[in-house]
């Protein structure tokens, strides 16, 4: 495979070190060498990237800006001749070592300043790292047309909604064909864990790919829209695909997914045991999943309430279009549920990843007002494990068992199908279409590499898989893709109402607040007469230690001050890094521990001067 090798200074990456640790999504690096370019990229040693040499006519250049070594924020854009498309606009959510972020976008600096030059943007189907980041880039340019099926722009719709914006959308279906700008698009209908899922076909003078989005080989599927493989085999043929850009999330994972249909057992035998109120947590978008736990309350005469903002008003919008088909009667308001006796209820929540502010989290906390845990409850949590969560989900189940719930997961019950093609499903795909080149997408570095070798077992040649990252640079010229520089792609985090204010040094000390603890420090000086007038007075904020034993080291602040005063250091700011590295080095040795210190030194001859201005 021809692997691109590293072209960052390794001591500075892309994404700032201590970010999506536990996921791994860049946990193997490539050689530390930067690359040289035939096409003669310059190297950019402020940044430690290679810069792309300029667009040369007649090709097609591809750009991830998020989703390649990482499971979420999938966004790729596409260039030809100025003009540029886009396919996909999702999010990222923050782990533990991200406190307080709320989302991760893609990073927009590369097409910033030429939205105008944006055609449309595709979108491949209705889940968040997919949809997510949509009403950020419009509010950047807020008539990019948007193209995609009925379900997925109605969720689009409604999240626009929330910010104040009236998108561009054209809905389209499976086989549908489309110009915009210079592209020429085709749509192909795939299964996946949410209904009206598409792929795209898109086809310049320069050559074509086909982006697949999330995608599986269903045979079975609820609302019996199976995978397109005659539309694939068909473009495949006539007129060829030159890049397959490939879903890799389970190349791993040999032979083929359940159908979704086969979770239905497993569904049934849980609400047959269950004795007393049922729980289940799957995710917001997931509406086959949604429609299989209706059917089953409504077959062992149980009400369904929907839990948390999201699903509410997706579960809202799958039925007003038609996806998801309730039965009269059997879906209820939350606020009405405290009339239904516990075992004739369901309430089906958001939560399944461990997300503490979600439904399930807040109710295994027992701070969710109107959901309580007793003993003999049963949850099930119908979804699968994201990558990096592990912890979080294992700790919700911690909390929901000793409170006496029973819980229904993937470790001990067949309650969840994956939604992205295993191995099988890929070599299918592949021997189908018959790509000149492949790019795989969606996945860890080691899903992506897993992807590449089903590649080339079909017969694509090594040298024509392309294992590209975020901020890659993808030139498809005749025929042949090949990574000829990158760009910056860092992460943009949303904090509240900021969008990408939150930087990681502003992280670090998030984490060291929360990790570390806090601790302030306080003394007043006489600069005039290079003399410490107060001893110091010191505070411990979450730091599990003695305080009496931090007295010890007053004695040491005050002899580096008076050295530095002796030597002409009167300014505060340096006075506080004297105390600042005095009272850090202390804590590091005698505690082993790197808390967040704030000294703050007063000096009386600042505020004598103050006090008696010099006359003009």
């Amino acid at each position: 495979m021809a692997e691109t090798t590293e072209k960052r200074n390794p001591a500075k990456s892309r994404r700032s070190s201590g970010s999506r640790r536990s996921r791994g999504g860049r946990g193997g690096r490539r050689s530390a060498a930067p690359r040289s370019h035939e096409a003669g990229g310059n190297q950019t040693p402020e940044l430690g990237l290679v810069a792309p040499p300029k667009y040369r006519k007649g090709s097609m250049r591809i750009v991830p800006l998020g989703g390649l070594g990482e499971i979420g924020r999938n966004m790729n854009v596409v260039e030809y001749n100025g003009h540029i498309l886009i396919i996909d606009c999702g999010v990222l959510f923050p782990e533990e070592e991200q406190p307080g972020v709320d989302l991760i976008l893609p990073d927009f600096s590369y097409i910033k300043d030429r939205l105008d030059k944006v055609d449309g943007m595709v979108l491949t189907h209705g889940h968040e790292d997919h949809i997510g980041g949509v009403p950020y880039l419009l509010k950047l340019r807020p008539d990019i047309p948007l193209y995609g099926s009925e379900l997925t722009l109605s969720f689009v719709k409604a999240k626009c909604d929330e910010h104040n914006i009236n998108p561009i959308l054209h809905v389209v279906e499976g086989r549908d064909k489309a110009k915009v700008g210079p592209f020429n698009l085709e749509f192909i209908t795939v299964t996946h864990s949410i209904p009206d899922a598409l792929a795209v076909f898109v086809r310049t003078p320069a050559g074509s790919l086909i982006d697949t989005g999330d995608i599986k080989l269903d045979q079975l599927p609820l609302d019996h829209k199976i995978t397109d493989l005659v539309e694939f085999g068909r473009l495949g043929e006539n007129p060829g695909v030159d890049l397959f850009m490939c879903d890799s999330t389970n190349a791993e994972v040999p032979g083929f997914v359940k159908p979704e249909t086969s979770i239905g057992p497993a569904l049934d035998k849980a609400f047959s045991e269950a004795t007393r109120k049922i729980i289940v947590a799957s995710f917001s978008s997931h509406v086959h999943r949604v429609q299989q736990v209706v059917d089953t309350a409504h077959k062992y005469g149980r009400k369904v309430v929907f839990v948390g903002r999201s699903m509410v008003r997706n579960m809202a919008i799958a039925a007003d279009k038609g996806y998801l088909h309730i039965p009269e009667g059997t879906v209820v308001d939350l606020k009405k549920s405290a009339d239904i006796q516990d075992d004739k209820i369901v309430y089906m929540c958001t939560g399944s990843q461990g997300e503490p502010l979600a439904a399930l989290g807040r109710i295994a906390d027992g701070n969710h007002p109107d959901i309580h845990i007793e003993e003999f409850d049963t949850v099930i949590l119908a979804s699968s494990l994201i990558p990096g969560n592990e912890n979080s989900v294992y700790g919700v189940i911690n909390k929901l068992t000793r409170l006496g719930a029973k819980v229904v997961n993937r470790d001990n019950a067949a309650i969840h199908v994956s939604g992205h093609a295993n191995q099988g499903e890929l070599l299918y795909l592949y021997n189908i279409i018959k790509p000149k080149c492949a790019m795989p997408i969606h996945g860890e570095n080691r899903h992506l590499v897993a992807n590449g070798l089903v590649a080339v077992k079909t017969g694509v040649p090594p040298q024509n898989v392309v294992l590209a990252e975020d901020g890659d640079v993808v030139d498809l010229y005749h025929g042949q893709a090949a990574v000829v520089g990158s760009v910056p792609c860092g992460y943009v985090y949303v904090d509240g109402d900021s969008v990408g204010e939150l930087t990681e040094e502003d992280l670090e000390k998030r984490r060291i607040l929360s990790e570390e603890g806090f601790v302030s420090a306080f003394v007043v000086v006489d600069s005039e007469n290079h003399d410490v007038v107060t001893e110091p007075k010191i505070f411990l904020n979450a730091v599990a230690e003695d305080e009496s034993s931090i007295e010890s080291v007053k004695d040491q602040i005050v002899r580096d001050l008076e050295d530095a005063l002796i030597h002409g250091n009167t300014n505060t700011q340096k006075l506080q890094q004297v105390m600042r590295r005095t009272l850090g080095a202390w804590i590091s040795r005698k505690w082993h521990r790197r808390p967040m210190i704030v000294p703050v030194v007063a000096d009386i001859a600042d505020e004598e001067e103050d006090a008696h201005p010099v006359a003009a």
